[in-house]
């Protein structure tokens, strides 16, 4: 990459370096990972000119464009505009039908994925609505787009595997939120509407006229495996829609990462690990495989540990995949760090020491914070960076 000048604020006192900083002829003067002491010493290098490979923050730096929006933020807002929905599926007094609703949440939520799949895959591991049941159902459908896209599915396609994931909890809502906060063991009764919410959901939805028989079917067979010890039908092989496959597939890693009342959410590279390894025959090894290439091994929102000691929130993955985009949170010493530099894991000093567990994370992050605005218009600004 090119070396630019490096401007005032992008460089601060008593944080490592992002980059190496040479002079004006080239020269190297301090290496990535150095801290300088004092402001007055990072005003006089900034005052001389410095210049590094630094991407570092020009998009926080820079004032917000009037057409770009936050995808970050953008999904809070679809979670609880999907809530919404949900809420008043059956309500005589609703204006616009239940499925055309839910059918629109579903492209909305693919262009968003589109604009930046980072910071949706971010919001899958740090936005922590209390309505677990909406979240699950959210984050499943992010996980199911970016599956169907490497896929080469088409959108049209797509979105129908998106509305049903959107509604696949829909014979259990409440249930699901009450076993989120519950530790005592499933009664009978809870495990009995367990393996029936498949059914119950697709003929709920039908009710409520969903027409789209690919949307109703992989609903009804979200929980089934290839080796048939899912549930309900106990299906097997190719009875098993490709769609069903991907959203319990998706289903199954978010909810390994998210917490509960009596344990807290697995590390995304070790749910990826298990789903990988442990699955057996019930999952397609082409898709699971799939996953791990399009997650990478820490996805973003993931918690690491660099070399240098700081912690950091993974923000753009890579071509490779155990070399991610971070921006660090916590200094070595444990101490907030209000700007979060970006760091490149590439470079020896920031290299990827653990995951860290999510209990970790700084209170009161600002999750918006940490991903770029995007421009609403223009997706293609979004490319992987190599």
């Amino acid at each position: 990459m090119p070396m630019r000048r490096i401007e005032d604020g992008q460089i601060r006192a008593g944080i490592p370096l992002p980059c190496d900083i040479h002079d004006r002829a080239g020269r190297l003067m301090l290496r990535a990972g150095q801290v300088i002491p004092g402001d007055h010493q990072v005003a006089r290098l900034i005052e001389q000119g410095i210049f590094g490979d630094l991407e570092l923050d020009d998009e926080t730096t820079a004032a917000p464009r009037a057409d770009r929006i936050s995808v970050y933020a953008k999904l809070a807002e679809l979670r609880a505009a999907v809530a919404r929905e949900l809420d008043s599926a059956d309500s005589p007094d609703r204006v616009e039908p239940f499925h055309a609703a839910m059918a629109a949440h579903a492209a909305t939520l693919s262009d968003l994925c589109a604009l930046d799949a980072d910071a949706a895959l971010g919001s899958v591991l740090l936005q922590r609505e209390p309505d677990y049941s909406v979240r699950q159902a959210v984050n499943t459908a992010i996980v199911t787009e970016l599956l169907l896209v490497q896929r080469n599915v088409d959108v049209t396609t797509r979105r129908a595997a998106l509305a049903a994931a959107l509604t696949m909890n829909i014979g259990m809502r409440s249930l699901q939120n009450d076993l989120y906060s519950q530790p005592a063991p499933l009664s009978d009764d809870q495990k009995a509407a367990i393996r029936a919410h498949p059914v119950v959901g697709a003929s709920t939805l039908k009710s409520f006229g969903v027409p789209d028989t690919a949307w109703l079917s992989t609903v009804a067979q979200h929980h089934e495996l290839l080796d048939g010890s899912g549930y309900p039908g106990g299906l097997t092989g190719e009875q098993v829609s490709e769609f069903a496959q991907v959203v319990g597939l998706a289903d199954r890693y978010c909810a390994m990462v998210s917490e509960r009342a009596y344990r807290p959410g697995t590390a995304p590279n070790a749910a990826l690990r298990e789903i990988f390894l442990t699955q057996g025959k019930g999952v397609d090894p082409v898709l699971a495989a799939q996953m791990v290439k399009e997650l990478g091994i820490y996805p973003p929102g993931a918690l690491v540990q660099l070399a240098n000691g700081e912690s950091a929130v993974v923000v753009k993955r890579t071509l490779n995949s155990g070399q991610p985009i971070v921006r660090a949170v916590l200094s070595g010493a444990g101490l907030r760090l209000p700007a979060a530099p970006k760091r490149r894991t590439s470079h020896p000093s920031f290299a990827i020491a653990q995951a860290l567990p999510y209990a970790r994370m700084p209170a009161n992050l600002d999750g918006a914070s940490l991903w770029a605005m995007t421009a609403a218009d223009d997706p293609a600004e979004q490319a992987a960076e190599p």
